[in-house]
């Protein structure tokens, strides 16, 4: 009868799931009302039961006639030296080590991350596949830069260490799967990399995944990497700076992978959360910011909250260099560059200054930007506005489409093709025409 019930689960799963998972499932012993199970893995006995109790329960019926009460125990593999069983036979190395390539930074937990909100279901799911990986396979996090993806990702990496120390974690960034990848051709050793991302790992994180646009080999080396360890039902977590729909230059058949599973948006804290972060952020550097100046960065610093950080910093060293405790005053004028003075028509004296800046640097008349002119130099000064308004000074989607009369689909379209620009090594004048104009609209807020 036992024979009978590991027969019927075999042939109900992949031969590739039953290596990863079943090498050590046996059956302790069975009675008229309970099946008795045991494996050698903490962690593999708590996957068994959630991803697999179904297919256990019906195999047992298929085998009994009946449906039995059943139970995986967890039991420590035989330490008698003498006792040594095959390799095929040990099932999954127990490794309470992570594998990592890149180094995991010891601040990026699920306990330092602030969220309101606008993230709270984000953080939830990012928790719940720590816990349990493989519930959203695979988990795609997008959103824009400085927002806190790198953050999540690796939290979801400590979780995954803290809750299962025997669970393989294996955090890299595109840029080292494909240094990695560069390496092992060079060196004869292709086997030895398939082996490290295919086999070793339960978990699979990458980040900035968009920095293999346009790189066909190595996609496709991700590809087969990515079906190994989904079939063998391992968790793969893929942070970008763009949705899936937006990776141009990426293989269909890779960005249907990504969104098979769980697609979710890291949005840009809202203004509470700025402010706890900023206090966050202040905490740390063991400084007291007051509370107005705290409202007042939280207020004027939107999306990156790089600059938040660079603004608390910046404020701390100027109280260092002048031996005094900041007031307003003082933050007013050491954060000119992030914070403009006088905040009641702020966001529209803003909009006024980019386009003016804009108009002037580009020689493109505002009523074109606005207009429906296809001509090269006033699509640029387009794409340049909306690029500014989105990424340094957190306007959201909509609200830019509202502004130039554009659907949001336009707007993202748009927005794809100058960051693209902006972050291609061979193309610098874009990049360098951006930070032109936010440096100018910061000087005149400044001035203001």
């Amino acid at each position: 009868m036992s024979h009978k019930i590991i027969t019927i689960l075999k042939n109900k799963v992949s031969k590739k799931i039953w290596n990863n998972w079943f090498t050590t499932f046996s059956i302790k012993e069975i009675s008229e009302e309970k099946a008795i199970f045991t494996v050698e893995n903490l962690f593999i006995k708590d996957w068994l039961q959630t991803k697999y109790g179904s297919l256990i329960s019906e195999s047992i019926k298929e085998a009994t006639g009946k449906y039995l009460e059943f139970e995986i125990r967890y039991e420590k593999e035989n330490n008698d030296p003498s006792v040594e069983p095959d390799a095929h036979q040990k099932g999954p190395l127990v490794k309470r080590k992570p594998l990592m390539i890149s180094k995991l930074n010891p601040e990026y937990t699920f306990e330092s991350f602030v969220s309101g909100s606008e993230n709270r279901a984000l953080c939830a799911v990012s928790r719940q596949i720590a816990e349990m990986p493989g519930r959203y396979n695979p988990f795609f996090i997008y959103g824009g830069v400085g927002l806190g993806k790198t953050h999540i990702l690796q939290a979801i990496a400590h979780k995954s260490m803290e809750v299962n120390p025997d669970c393989r974690v294996l955090y890299i960034t595109s840029e080292h799967f494909l240094n990695d990848m560069i390496e092992s051709i060079k060196k004869g050793s292709v086997k030895d990399f398939r082996e490290l991302y295919r086999k070793k790992a339960d978990i699979l994180l990458i980040d900035d995944i968009q920095f293999l646009i346009g790189k066909g080999g190595v996609q496709t080396e991700l590809f087969h990497t990515f079906n190994e360890l989904h079939d063998a039902g391992k968790q793969i977590v893929i942070c970008s700076d763009r949705n899936p729909n937006e990776l141009d230059g990426f293989h269909e058949r890779m960005i249907s992978r990504f969104q098979m599973g769980m697609v979710m948006e890291i949005a840009a804290p809202e203004r509470d959360t700025r402010y706890k972060i900023a206090k966050r952020l202040a905490k740390r550097e063991s400084y007291d910011l007051s509370d107005d100046i705290t409202a007042m960065l939280a207020e004027n610093i939107r999306g990156n909250i790089r600059r938040l950080r660079g603004a608390i910093i910046k404020l701390i060293l100027y109280s260092g260099i002048y031996n005094t405790n900041s007031d307003i005053s003082l933050a007013q004028q050491v954060l000119a560059s992030y914070v403009p003075s006088g905040t009641a028509s702020k966001r529209k004296d803003e909009l006024e200054m980019i386009i003016s800046t804009i108009e002037n640097l580009l020689d493109v008349e505002r009523k074109k930007i606005f207009g429906k002119s296809r001509k090269k130099n006033v699509v640029l000064a387009r794409q340049i506005f909306i690029y500014v308004l989105k990424n340094e000074f957190g306007r959201s989607i909509t609200e830019i489409g509202k502004l130039i009369n554009r659907t949001h689909s336009t707007v993202i379209h748009s927005l794809k093709k100058i960051e693209k620009s902006v972050s291609s090594d061979s193309d610098s004048s874009v990049a360098d025409i951006v930070n032109s104009v936010v440096e100018k609209v910061m000087a005149a807020s400044a001035a203001s």
